[in-house]
Order: structure tokens, then sequence, then C-alpha cells
């Protein structure tokens, strides 16, 4: 069906059918064929695209385009889809619907987003264009990529955020800080995280929200600078029910595809034949139309400019088109015939604007640039627009579209160019960071005061969290110094800071090229350093092995700590315990005793080594030490010292510990939006939890970790986080999500390469097939374990795979295996275990024996055991199947003891599947449930589970949400399920079952 232009009256509120279908036109509200259609309240764009902003209450300029009002003039008009007629879009259809959509959830409370991809010139920035005519109603904030700016920290979300900036008394105190400090509305450097900065966009934007639907214009995101692009895909991923629309534009393969994984994409190719023929002068053939769309690939742009070429009797086909085309790249080579026609001086003026970037002094400098070279301003402006190269948006002069200015700068010479950036350093002010990037262009040989000025640009970006900025600052730097060992140095601190960045494709390329060349060894060494943490965390571990390892044997002094540091770990989690030990040998004979730093990270790699190998009494006081130097005023706020602190209490296995210690120190974590290191130190704070029988507190830390570790692309660490998540979702019954979790775990330690040496997430995987039910799942999972590693545990006990194995095969009608199994759990036991290991062979030995007194004495005796390894889960396991053991041996009085015990401690750690199960054996003994016993509570999600425990303790919704980087309307949406869930009907009444089930916790674990 032909696709049809949009022409009526100006915007009005109408419905857009939404089907399976696409519409027969943009603002039908009836479905053609009698499809069933959703009406959704929004505005159309049935004026032309240019006049959108007339009608618009909302602040912010169109996008590449004229100001509201002006006419088309000159012979090159905008080709980007929009027709030469007083029409609209035209042939978008599919497009505008899904606008439409984003549009309607966004009004309706729930944020969305749409990334439009596409070649340039396909018509991405007219869809903009439209989207903003379509959202009445709405502020729209913008944000505009340009090649020249993305070196520019935040100069993308200065120019967003600009409009609201009077809601920065909205946000919590610490992100407001650190958000005008990024943006340079405070002169005070930052000491928060970059993470914070996304918080703070994120949290303003919400702010906004909660005065009207808010839709952010993102275009050519691909050129947006980093630090900018990664606050607002965070934004976007992270509010929830808030009215904000996100609709941005990219070119494929753009250079943020790390941001913006996961984010709806909405291909925008070239348009159909019907849609071409109505873009071509009327009369034009159709054989004419469909040659044309052919051979322009249904280009907009270049299919306006042909248009605009052909004579009449090339349009009904009695003449040959010309050829080539303008498809593809080929459309530059019209716009360059038009800009060659420009005179002198309104090509100078063009050049200086394609440099000069989209600054807010930019056009400013231009202007006296080209008055001090006796040029008219206003004729050369003039001209420029009469020419279709450039349009007035909000007063300033832009290029009408980016492949105009493309066109400009390939059109001047290398020196012409320079020269230009010359000029324009030499009307900005002195100390503008512009000033300093424009000279920086127009050199050409070393200068070794300019790298030096570079160099102070990049540590003020760096004051500011620009470390994207930062690191392209310190690589031109690196460029400009004449001295080879300084000019390596820039190079890798370009480097690191691109590392910081999250930037991981830019920190892969700038250490190739410090590896590639004769670079002086330290050099080569931190480019190494940098390479094998990034490997440890976001990468492959055996990697990781083998650049640290190399980085070691370059590397002196401090560094040369820090590398041992991060290779030990690595090692440990490849288990390669005698690796490990090397390290810790190496470290201690290098060592500064003067520097706390390197003592905290010696102690670290010592007492692990010593503990692994069997030797605690000298292990224990290293890692006692690591806890003393982390308290240190020098190291107190340092993220890598509290992590290296946070594993020394857990190597102790003093895991209630790592939960007093950590709990308050992640405070100050958290207040810095140091997200990197938060997610480590959640992982571990989840498993002491768990170890200590707050399963509550352990399904808030591992969901969070897991989130974050997805915005930072950890995997290693992630896997560890995911993993838990998994084990408490399938433990309260919710088993789907389960699934999900551990396919995640598998992905992330596949691509760290830590798969095999991981029995954890087998016995993770085991617990959640137990949990549903799938007893030869579990076999499944486990048995492959005794061949591949012995069986060992999760912490590499011996057989540690037994315990659920036997009640696998027991389940299965298994015994003799069951049997066999707990006689070798037996023989690997050492007479002096630890007392979960003998609470726990116990407990096989129980399940296993026909005779029911000596059943009956062995689950004593596992019983007894457990009260000295308290672990909460763990007993309460026991104490349900010693009741089920009884109930079937037909003592229920004795059984009701039992299992009423059980199903209160499982009420306690708030496990609800398991609360079920005990119930259901209760109900075998003829008992029934109490009211509020927690069987029948629907499971909450990890984030309402953290949103209520944080309530409980007297936080405002916007309180909790700067602490776990949510939005207030987020924060009340998980409120509100949580009160639907458990049937709450105050805050007070939230604080009061908290705390009830917390004291039932701590009486369980006492």
């Amino acid at each position: 069906m032909p696709a049809k232009v949009i022409t009526a009256p100006p915007p009005r509120t109408c419905c857009v059918a939404v089907r399976s279908g696409p519409a027969e036109r943009a603002g039908a509200t009836v479905a053609p064929g009698g499809g069933r259609s959703r009406p959704i309240p929004v505005s159309l764009p049935t004026a032309p695209a240019h006049l959108g902003c007339e009608v618009m209450s909302a602040p912010g300029p169109p996008l590449h385009d004229l100001p509201p009002g002006e006419p088309p003039t000159g012979s090159d008009p905008v080709a980007s889809g929009r027709s030469l007629g007083p029409a609209g879009v035209v042939g978008r259809d599919g497009e505008l619907q899904r606008i439409a959509e984003v549009l309607a959830d966004a009004a309706a409370g729930r944020c969305s987003t749409l990334l439009l991809e596409g070649d340039p010139g396909v018509g991405k920035t007219t869809l903009l264009e439209a989207a903003r005519a379509m959202a009445t109603g709405f502020t729209c904030l913008t944000a505009r990529g340009a090649e020249s700016d993305s070196s520019l920290a935040h100069a993308g979300l200065l120019e967003l955020c600009s409009p609201v900036r009077d809601l920065l008394s909205d946000l919590a105190p610490v992100q407001a800080e650190a958000l005008t400090a990024a943006l340079g509305w405070s002169d005070l450097p930052s000491v928060a995280d970059r993470f914070l900065v996304a918080a703070a966009t994120m949290s303003l934007l919400a702010a906004a929200a909660e005065r009207g639907p808010v839709l952010v214009l993102v275009d050519d995101l691909q050129w947006l600078d980093r630090e900018s692009a990664a606050a607002l895909t965070f934004a976007a991923r992270r509010l929830g029910p808030d009215a904000v629309a996100f609709v941005a534009t990219t070119r494929p393969g753009g250079s943020h595809p790390d941001l913006t994984r996961g984010l709806a994409l909405l291909p925008v190719v070239g348009l159909a034949t019907p849609a071409v023929a109505s873009l071509l002068p009327p009369g034009t053939a159709s054989a004419v139309v469909e040659d044309l769309r052919e051979r322009t690939g249904g280009n907009p742009l270049a299919l306006l400019a042909v248009a605009e070429g052909l004579d009449d009797a090339q349009r009904v086909g009695a003449a040959p088109l010309p050829d080539p085309l303008p498809a593809g790249d080929r459309v530059g080579e019209l716009h360059r015939a038009t800009i060659s026609g420009l005179s002198p001086a309104a090509s100078e003026a063009a050049l200086l604007l394609a440099v000069a970037g989209r600054t807010s002094d930019a056009a400013a400098a231009v202007a006296t640039v080209l008055t001090t070279s006796g040029v008219d301003v206003a004729d050369a402006l003039d001209e420029a627009r009469d020419r279709g190269v450039l349009a007035a948006v909000s007063g300033r002069p832009e290029f009408r579209h980016p492949l105009l200015r493309s066109a400009v700068l390939s059109l001047a010479p290398p020196s012409r160019i320079r020269a230009a950036h010359r000029a324009l350093a030499g009307a900005l002010p002195a100390g503008d960071r512009s000033r300093t990037w424009h000279r920086a262009y127009a050199v050409t040989g070393p200068d070794a005061s300019l790298a030096t000025e570079l160099a102070a640009v990049a540590e003020a970006d760096r004051d500011r969290l620009g470390h994207a900025a930062a690191s392209a600052a310190l690589e031109r730097a690196s460029e400009l110094t004449p001295d080879r060992d300084l000019a390596a140095h820039r190079l890798a601190g370009a480097t690191h800071d691109a590392f910081v960045a999250g930037d991981v494709a830019r920190v892969r390329v700038l250490a190739g090229r410090l590896l590639s060349g004769t670079t002086p060894e330290e050099a080569r060494g931190e480019a190494l350093l940098v390479l094998g943490t990034l490997e440890q965390y976001a990468g492959s571990v055996p990697l990781a092995v083998e650049h640290l390892e190399d980085a070691s044997q370059l590397l002196r002094g401090a560094m040369l700590v820090r590398s041992l540091t991060e290779l030990a770990m690595a090692r440990f989690r490849l288990n390669d315990v005698a690796g490990l030990v090397a390290c810790a040998t190496r470290v201690d004979e290098v060592v500064d005793p003067g520097d706390p730093e390197q003592q905290l990270q010696a102690h670290f790699v010592g007492g692990v080594a010593s503990v692994l190998t069997g030797h605690p009494e000298e292990g224990l006081p290293r890692l006692a030490e690591v806890r003393r130097l982390a308290d240190e005023p020098r190291l107190r706020h340092d993220a890598g010292a509290l992590l290296l602190m946070a594993l020394a209490v857990a190597f102790t296995g003093e895991m209630g510990d790592a939960v007093t210690v950590g709990t308050a120190r992640m405070q100050d974590v958290r207040r810095r939006g140091a997200i990197g290191v938060l997610v480590p130190l959640l992982a571990i704070s989840a498993a002491g939890r768990a170890w200590v029988g707050d399963h509550t507190g352990a399904f808030a830390d591992s969901g969070e970790a897991a989130e974050l570790a997805a915005h930072l692309g950890y995997a290693a660490d992630a896997s560890v986080a995911v993993e838990m998540l998994a084990w408490q979702q399938a433990a309260r019954g919710s088993h789907e999500e389960a699934r999900t979790s551990l396919a995640r775990a598998r992905e992330l330690t596949d691509r760290a390469g830590t798969t095999p040496h991981a029995a954890h997430q087998a016995l993770t995987a085991a617990f959640c097939a137990l949990c549903r039910g799938d007893l030869a799942e579990v076999v499944a999972l486990l048995e492959p374990r005794l061949a591949l590693d012995g069986g060992v545990g999760a912490s590499g006990e011996p057989l540690g795979v037994a315990p659920l194995l036997v009640e696998a095969y027991l389940g299965l009608g298994r015994v003799a295996d069951a049997r066999a199994l707990t006689d070798r759990y037996a023989a690997a036991t050492p007479a002096v275990a630890p007392p979960l290991s003998t609470a726990l062979l116990q407990r096989c030995r129980a399940l296993t024996l026909e005779d029911p007194a000596a059943a009956t004495a062995a689950f004593e005796a596992a019983l007894a055991a457990h009260e000295a390894a308290l672990d909460p889960f763990e007993t309460a396991r026991t104490r349900l199947l010693h009741g089920g053991r009884l109930r079937r041996s037909g003592q229920r009085v004795a059984a009701r003891e039992q299992l009423e015990l059980a199903r209160s401690a499982f009420t306690s750690m708030d496990l609800t599947h398991w609360a079920t199960v005990a119930s259901q054996e209760l109900a075998g003994t003829g008992a029934t449930a109490r009211r509020g016993d927690g069987s029948g509570d629907a499971p909450l999600t990890s984030q309402e589970t953290r949103v209520s425990l944080l309530a409980a303790q007297g936080l405002s919704n916007r309180e909790i949400g700067a602490a776990l980087f949510l939005s207030p309307k987020t924060v009340e949406r998980h409120l509100s399920n949580v009160f639907r869930k458990r049937g709450f009907r105050s805050r007070t009444e939230l604080a009061a079952a908290w705390a009830a089930q917390a004291s039932s916790a701590s009486t369980s674990t006492s």
C-alpha cells in the first residue's frame, strides 16, 4: 500500500492505531483491514517538520534545522527524508509509530528508549524533529554530538542539562555537587566517582519528569563525548516508572557500542518506492522512480539532491539519468559541489564553524576571526544560509546536516584547517580548554610547552571526572612531546584514563600502540598492567595472568607491587595456589616498608597464600594487618584498599565481620558513587550475610551487585554475585528467574575463562534444581564434578558436593549410591573438620540409615555440630529433613517440634520456598499453618527487598533513590509492590516486620 504524506492543519492530539502491521497512514485513527487497535494519545507531526517547534511549549531548538517559521531558501534544501513541498515526513509510518509508542509510554509514566540507527542522509535527524513535534506537553532536552567536541568532557551533558539547572536543589547534595563540578558550574574539583555524575543525571531527569513528561533527544550519539554518552545511557537503563522518553540517533558501528548494548534499536533504512515517488517532482516516470530508488538505495538525502538537478527529459525517462548517482558516501560529492560555489568569505565562515565545534564561545570566536579578517560576518553567513549550507538555530549558525560539515572539512587542505584552528585559538581567552585544543590541532611537529599545557588540561578534566577527555588530552600531549620516555609515559596515562572511563576498545588501541614499538620498559609495563586489570574484571582471566606476569617483569616499585597483587588475585580465580604463593614471595622481596599502600598489598597476598597453604597461624595475623592499614587516614577512602580489606576479612572465615566492617565502609563508597569497587564489595557482603543467616540482606546485596556489574561489563566478579542471586531466587520459589540468573552466570564465567574452576557454580545450579524438585538435574550437574576435581565444595572442602548429591540419590531411589557416597564423604572428611562439614556428614549418615533410632541419633549429632557452625540455613534444612523422617516413622509430636523450628527459621530468613515446604511437612503431621508464618507470602524481588530494608530504616524515597542509584518513582513503585505482597499498610508496619524478622534470625543464629 503506498505510504501517504502527512498533511493537515497544525498538530493536534489524535490516536495512533497500534497493530501488528503498519498503519495505512501516520495519524490514522482506524486500522484498515479490521485490525484491532489501541488508542495512544500523542501529537503527530502534521505540519512541516521545520515548523515543529512553533507549537512547542517545551524548551530546546530544533536539530540541524531552520529556526521556527523560516521558509526553505536556496537551491540546496536539507535532504534527509523531508518532502520538497509543504508536506511532512514521508515513508516513515513504521518509525513514527515506534516513536509514538515511546512517547505514549513516557506520558503514561514509563521510561522508554529508542535508538535510531542508519547511514548518513537516511533521515534520522528528521525523525528526531518529528519526535519533537509529536511531543506536545513534553519538556524537550537536546544533546547533539559533534566530532570537534567529542574530546570535551560532558559537553553534551552540559547542553542537555542546562535548561533544567534550576532543579539541582531536588538532588541529593552529593549528587548535585558531582554534577555541578563535572559541568563546570562549580570551581571545586569533584571527589566523587564518575558514576555519581551518571546517577545525578538520572536524578535530574527524574526531577524534571515530576513536572511533566520529558523527551531526551540525542543526535549523532556516536560523536557525543563519552562522559555524556555514559551518563545518559546509565539514566536510560536505571529510570523506571518515570515519564522520560529517550530517542537518539547513531550510525552503524558507532563509537559507543558498549554503552548502547541492549537498548531498543530501530534500523532506519532507505525509502520504499511509493515514498520515493512522493519525494520526486510530479510527473516523474515510474520507471525513473524505481531506477532512482535502486541506485540511491532509497536514501532520502541522495534522492532530494538528485531530484534538484534532473531536467524534464530525465524526469520522464526520455534522457538517461546522470551517472554516477549520489548513493551512500557519494552524497558528499553533491555537498562538496555546493560548498565549492561559496564565495571566499562564506567559505571561510563555513570552515571556521566546522572546526569551532558547538561550545558556547564557538560562534563568538568565529565572528571575531571573521571581523578581524575584514569579512562582513552577516553577509557571509547569509550567503551560506541561502546556499543551504547553514541554518540559524536559536540565534546561532549551524550546519543544516552533519554531512555538510564533513564536506567543508574534506575540501579544505590540511594547512587551511590548521590555520582556522590557529585563528580560533587566538580569539578565545587564555585558560579556555577549547583554546588549548585548537592550538593542539594547529601544530604539526613536537611542542613541549603545548604538550605540558595539554597534560594540565587532562588533569583538570580528571578533577571533573572527565577521564575519557583526559585520555584524549594525554594522547595528543604524547604526540607533541619530544622526549621519548615522557611521551610514552603520557600515552600510558591516556591508556589508564581510558580504563577508568570504561572505554574498553580505546584501552586496547592505546595499549596496542605502546606495545607495538620500541617503548620504554616502564611504559610497556604500565600498559600491560592496565590490560591485565581490564581482562581480570571484564574479560579473560587466563589472558589477565599473561599480561600481568609480563607487566611484573617490567615494572619497579609501587607499580610492581600492584601488578603482583593483581596477578595473585587472577591466579586465585584459576585455583592456581602455587602461582599465588610465588606472587607472595616476590612481593615480600620488593615491598617498601615505608609505604602503607604497598604494605597493605603485601600483607594481603602473603596472608592469603599462607591461609590457602594450611598455615593460618602465619596468614591470619597478616590479614588482620590488612584491616589495620586500610583504616589509616591515607587509605581510609581508597577504593582498592577497601576491597582488599573486605577480601581479607572473607579469607579469615569471619563472615560476620565482613558484614559489620563492610556495611559502614560501603556507605562512603555509595556516597562517592564508586560503583566499580561497590560490585565486588557487595558480592563479598552477600556471601557474608548468607553465611550468618541474613538472607534478606544477601538477596539485596547480590541483586544490586549483579545490576551494577551489568553497567560496568564485569565478568568474574559479576558471576559470583549472579550465582548468589540465583541461589536466593530459587530459595524463594522464583525458579524461572533463577534459571535466567544461572544462564547469565555461566555466560560470565565462560567469558572470564573460569568455568572449569567454578565448582561453586555447579553447586549453585544443583541447589536451584533441588529447590524446583528436579533431582535428576542435581545428579547430572554434580556427578561430573567427581571426575573433574574430586567433587570439592565451593570453598575447596573435600567432596563438598556430597550433601546435595546424597539427597538427590535418595529421592531417585538410588539408596546404594547414596550410602556409598556417604562412606566416601566420611573418609574424605578429617577427624578435626570444621563444624559445618561435621554437621553435613552426620546429616548424610542420618538420611542413609535404615534404623529410625540410629537416624535420630545422627540427626541429633548433626544439630549439635550446627550449633558451632552458625549457619542458620543449613541448620534449618537439617531440622526439615529430621522432621520429615520423624513424621514418616509416625513420631508426629517430635516431628512438629523440628518442623516448627525449621519453618520459623526459613520465615525469618525470608526464604519463602523453604518456608512453604516446611509448612507442607507440618500439614502432614496434622498441624495447621499459623497466620503470619511467612509460608504464604509472595516472594519479593531483590530490588524490592533492598528498597524495603532502607525504608524500614526511616529513609525517604529520595534518600533511598540516592543510595541505590534509582529514581524516587522507582522506589515508590517497589514499595507499593512490597506493601501489596506482604499486606503492609504503613512504613511503620514494614519496619516492625523487618525488625521482628531480624530478631528471629539473630535468635536462630545464636
